[in-house]
């Protein structure tokens, strides 16, 4: 166990900026084409996290000294060794032996036994999962895929996700194969090959938020929601989070007034990550966020299960942030709610909100996005 540091102590930089004992806060974007709006809230809360841990910051890291990074993608092993990143110490994120780790086809086995399948594909974790999951499949082919949907049909409709989307983007829900076929025509078949989720539908379902996140030896937890937006595209995307959030790991969420849901939920995010964490050696996270669905199927019978994980900067971190500058410097707090909401129109944020970007956003309009502190417990 590390001894907790207190960031109001954290040691002074020395005159040229830089001091081994707190190495700089650097955001990192292995993916350069991230969209500005993207890089702001990387940027606006690493300058946050860096004044909480008593560190500089900079856009980038200085060659040859040791940094603590922001990623926006969760980082392969080979990556974080090329920054000296060993440990959830080095990182606001995680590290995977492989690539494919950190997307969504490790949710799931596949239809038939391991045939086309990233190298280092663990066969079986997807039964290892068991009910911390929807029923689903994982394919890399179209006609596993096929399969796949064939399956799951009898159970309702089915919802195919790409390995790589985000935000609700790259996903289809389709009632029969010839609804299959139709969006398997608007896919390129690459993105097929890079791994593809068939999982049953939930017609009555609410997303829940759960995660943890350590920095610099403190730990907090939260239990949420989040929230879908409609951009001005007519496309269902991520609109939010509502976090409520506690010092220490998931175990101590259960001192704090959670919904009837929450403790399921919970409990199969901790079997989720330990069964990752043991079928894929050399994982680690310091940033953990899990998307938990809770719903009825279209025959009514209900189900709770992960959809996916997040292991770096992601949509709710403003608020994980916030959150944990306040459970630090505020000792009395037991526990808050905090928020972050993102909408597409220049509208004005609360009083107490931190507005972290408001612009245009290529052609399709201005957004903004904010996150905020509820201190008294009440829901924001």
């Amino acid at each position: 166990m590390n001894a907790i540091l207190d960031f109001r102590t954290a040691p002074a930089l020395d005159r040229a900026g830089l001091s081994m004992q707190a190495p700089a806060v650097t955001p990192l974007f292995i993916d350069q084409a991230r969209a500005p709006h993207e890089r702001a809230s990387v940027e606006y809360f690493g300058r946050r996290l860096a004044g909480l841990m008593g560190r500089d910051f900079r856009l980038r890291a200085l060659p040859g000294l040791p940094g603590y990074f922001i990623p926006m993608e969760t980082l392969t092993r080979e990556q974080a060794a090329m920054r000296g990143i060993t440990s959830g110490e080095h990182i606001f994120g995680g590290v995977v032996p492989h690539a494919f780790v950190a997307t969504k086809v490790i949710s799931h086995g596949l239809v038939e036994a391991p045939g086309d399948v990233p190298e280092g594909w663990a066969p079986g974790l997807g039964s290892a999962l068991g009910s911390a999951v929807l029923p689903g499949f994982a394919a890399f082919t179209p006609d596993d895929l096929i399969q796949a949907v064939s399956r799951l049909l009898p159970m309702g409709r089915v919802r195919c996700k790409l390995a790589h989307a985000r935000g609700g983007n790259g996903q289809q829900v389709v009632d029969s194969l010839q609804a299959l076929d139709a969006w398997l025509a608007t896919v390129p078949l690459g993105q097929i090959d890079e791994g593809v989720v068939a999982e049953l539908n939930l017609e009555q379902a609410q997303t829940f938020s759960i995660g943890q996140v350590e920095v610099g030896g403190h730990c907090i937890a939260y239990f949420g929601t989040q929230c879908t937006v409609e951009n001005p595209r007519g496309e269902t995307v991520y609109g939010g989070s509502t976090l409520r959030v506690a010092r220490g790991g998931l175990d101590q969420l259960q001192h704090v007034p959670l919904p009837p849901q929450a403790a399921d939920a919970i409990a199969k995010v901790q079997h989720y990550e330990a069964q990752v964490s043991e079928a894929y050696p050399g994982f680690f996270a310091s940033r953990r966020n899990y998307d938990v669905v809770h719903g009825r199927d279209g025959d009514g019978w209900e189900h709770c299960g992960v959809l996916e994980q997040s292991w770096r900067f992601g949509g709710a971190s403003p608020a994980e942030i916030l959150a944990l500058e306040t459970l630090v410097t505020q000792p009395e707090v037991p526990w808050l709610d905090a928020m972050t909401c993102e909408v597409w129109d220049d509208v004005p944020a609360p009083a107490d909100a931190e507005v972290y970007f408001r612009g245009e956003v290529a052609s399709l309009g201005t957004l903004t996005k904010y996150a905020r502190v509820v201190r008294d417990g009440r829901d924001p």
